[in-house]
């Protein structure tokens, strides 16, 4: 507080709050977070989930820059990050190891904005600026992720599946690589051989034998087992991107413990020595 004269009324410096860059910085923040702690940790990404709690911390930021208080001191914030990760992991397997994940990434982001600020004193922060540290954290963060998956060993599991009422029993690479999701559900997707399903399909079997994903679910869509049980799952690698097949298992197990979060594609090139699918 400064006092411009003698008797005069003291006054407090007025802070400018732009409502429309606080809401935008802290939702991006937000979001681009809790979906690098999803991949770090290898769980479904749930976008929908991500973007509500993203909404939340823009708000509580913007609540905090305009009223301060409670709401901008070291307990408000640990409020509102514990708030968040129940909004964005909240029911997820391994919470405790996402919310820890958020908070490590949301450190290191902070730290290199405040890193940011001592390259440059006395520069403000402008939206420009802070989205090329935002896409830059982003490409640092997914170098190190896929370093991190690089140097993980890979493992063969025991997959046993169940669908249209019979089981099929397989091996399946634990690749931490396999990124494939579904973009509706955000679940995750492991890709298995068609042969290692023939038991499953029965006298369906051969309809998965036809190149084109679209045709296989135009020919589904005449049968009453299939009816509405079969989706497309859009995929990209290198040099090559398309749909595969997908579906919902009515069970899996792998390695004896019952998975519920993921979906089963379809594709040929998902064997080789010594497995069948592709985790």
């Amino acid at each position: 507080m400064t006092k411009s004269a003698p008797g005069a009324a003291y006054t407090v410096p007025m802070r400018i709050v732009w409502v429309d860059v606080c809401f935008a910085v802290n939702f991006a923040a937000d979001y681009l977070l809790c979906l690098l702690a999803a991949r770090l940790c290898s769980a479904p990404l749930r976008r929908g989930r991500y973007a509500l709690a993203a909404l939340f911390g823009a708000l509580w930021a913007l609540a905090a820059a305009i009223a301060g208080g409670a709401l901008r001191a070291p307990s408000g914030k640990l409020l509102s990050a514990a708030a968040l990760c129940l909004v964005a992991f909240g029911g997820e397997r391994g919470f405790a190891r996402l919310c820890a994940a958020f908070l490590a990434l949301s450190a290191a982001l902070g730290g290199a904005l405040w890193a940011l600020t001592l390259a440059f004193p006395g520069a403000p922060l402008s939206p420009a600026a802070l989205t090329a540290a935002f896409v830059f954290f982003w490409a640092a963060a997914s170098v190190f992720l896929r370093g991190c998956a690089s140097r993980r060993e890979r493992e063969i599991a025991a997959v046993e599946l169940r669908f249209l009422g019979r089981s099929a029993c397989f091996r399946a690479l634990v690749d931490t690589g396999n990124s494939l999701s579904d973009p509706v559900s955000g679940a995750h997707v492991m890709v298995v051989s068609p042969a290692a399903l023939r038991g499953v399909f029965g006298e369906h079997a051969a309809l998965f034998s036809l190149a084109e994903p679209l045709e296989i679910l135009s020919c589904a869509d005449a049968l009453d087992a299939l009816r509405g049980r079969l989706r497309l799952v859009p995929y990209a690698s290198v040099g090559a991107r398309g749909f595969l097949v997908a579906f919902r298992p009515e069970r899996l197990e792998v390695s004896g413990r019952e998975r519920r979060d993921l979906l089963v594609a379809l594709s040929p090139s998902a064997s080789g020595d010594g497995f069948e699918g592709i985790l």
